[in-house]
């Protein structure tokens, strides 16, 4: 099974393109509250794990440990209900501060958390522009526990021990997916002060370092990936508002990648989800401003050959990422937006008001990234705010509950 993840580099890069003033911004605040706030209490299933350096490539695992720092979230993966990982960093002001990122694991839908093995990388956060080379900002393990960490570095483990530094053709990885023993890679680079970019995806066998590029798989614009079966799927909307580009074709690269029929009249901004059984889900955000943006969208029972439009999503915020259960619950979340939910694939959309206070924060900057893992389950994140928190639902994101991760 494939794992789910947010906290895409991919999505991050997108808002900072998109949205200058985001990083200005949620730096300021954070100074602020980390003046004049006190850190939130920890929640009633909160981890008591090894604070601080945590662990490097190849070191032994430390096992949970009383009090410690609450961990700053950088992007987190489950493979199931129960099983995830948090990539992380003990560190508020992270680039200014923080030399390698710290790693957790949760068996218990995220009650409570231990320290495990991590890559020996720099964190790649919301305020840099250009993170170093080796540094990385989101994870993405499997069932089987074979895992990477990426963007704009990328770092793997066959078994969630040692980690090592693995090397992709096309420049830093913007995203990247998983389905069965093959992986795919988006990589590209983009002009200076957020010019044009361009990307390409490369397909390898996991664990390999044999990257091929995808035929077919390439052209202007910021990218993002989605597989179903076997079955890749690139997203990818240019700087301006141009129709998006969405390409198909098989995750082993056997094939050329072709065109798919895109829905999207035009796009600032764009978020695709795939489930199993060939349903895609696709959204399309306009021209944003003043934290708000017309958003369409769209689903295919089909793989992508037909679609038809379902509820807009509200205007709130900048679409920026997505995630869709087997059974059709879909996440949406992005810059300066709630995070908005549709337990109907799409036909109806809904905010939790017990996510009232991140919806707030995530208005004033600070995006919350949240992702569907069954028609159920969930979880979700803010990155670059002192909360340090995960939220955690099982009814569909009617309801959820707080757990600080240290």
């Amino acid at each position: 099974m494939t794992g789910t993840r947010i906290g895409s580099a991919a999505a991050r890069q997108r808002a900072l393109r998109l949205f200058p003033a985001l990083a200005i911004t949620a730096a300021l605040l954070v100074r602020v509250s980390a003046c004049g706030r006190a850190g939130p209490a920890p929640a009633g299933g909160a981890s008591r794990s090894a604070s601080g350096t945590g662990a490097r490539s190849g070191a032994p695992a430390a096992g949970p440990a009383r009090g410690g720092r609450a961990l700053s979230v950088l992007s987190a993966s489950f493979v199931s209900a129960s099983a995830g990982w948090l990539l992380a960093t003990p560190c508020a002001d992270q680039v200014r501060t923080c030399r390698t990122v710290v790693m957790r694991k949760t068996a218990d839908g995220g009650r409570t958390w231990f320290a495990v093995p991590a890559p020996d990388a720099p964190p790649a956060d919301m305020y840099q522009g250009r993170p170093p080379s080796n540094a990385v900002g989101t994870i993405l393990f499997t069932g089987a526990g074979a895992g990477w960490a990426f963007g704009p570095a990328l770092w793997q483990t066959r078994d969630g021990g040692p980690w090592r530094k693995m090397s992709v053709p096309g420049g830093p990885v913007q995203d990247l997916a998983v389905a069965g023993n093959r992986v795919l890679a988006v990589t590209g680079r983009c002009g200076a002060s957020g010019g044009a970019c361009r990307f390409g995806v490369y397909s390898a066998v996991a664990g390999s370092d044999g990257w091929r590029a995808v035929p077919g798989a390439a052209g202007p614009g910021s990218a993002q990936l989605a597989v179903s079966g076997g079955v890749g799927y690139v997203l990818a909307v240019t700087a301006g508002p141009g129709r998006p580009v969405l390409l198909a074709g098989p995750v082993n690269g056997a094939a050329r990648w072709r065109s798919v029929p895109d829905p999207c009249a035009g796009a600032s901004s764009g978020a695709l989800a795939a489930a199993a059984g060939g349903w895609l889900f696709l959204g399309c955000g306009r021209e944003p401003g003043v934290g708000e943006q017309v958003k369409a969208a769209y689903l295919s029972g089909d793989g992508g050959r037909s679609w038809h439009q379902v509820a807009s999503p509200p205007s709130g915020g900048y679409l920026g990422g997505a995630s869709m259960s087997p059974g059709g619950t879909i996440f949406l979340s992005g810059p300066r937006m709630d995070l908005y939910l549709s337990r109907d694939r799409g036909r109806s959309w809904h905010q939790s008001p017990s996510l009232a206070n991140a919806a707030g924060l995530a208005g004033a900057g600070f995006p919350l990234a949240g992702s569907a893992i069954t028609d159920t389950w969930g979880f979700a994140f803010q990155q670059g705010v002192d909360q340090q928190q995960v939220w955690l639902t099982s009814d569909g994101g009617r309801d959820w509950t707080p757990v600080t991760v240290r």
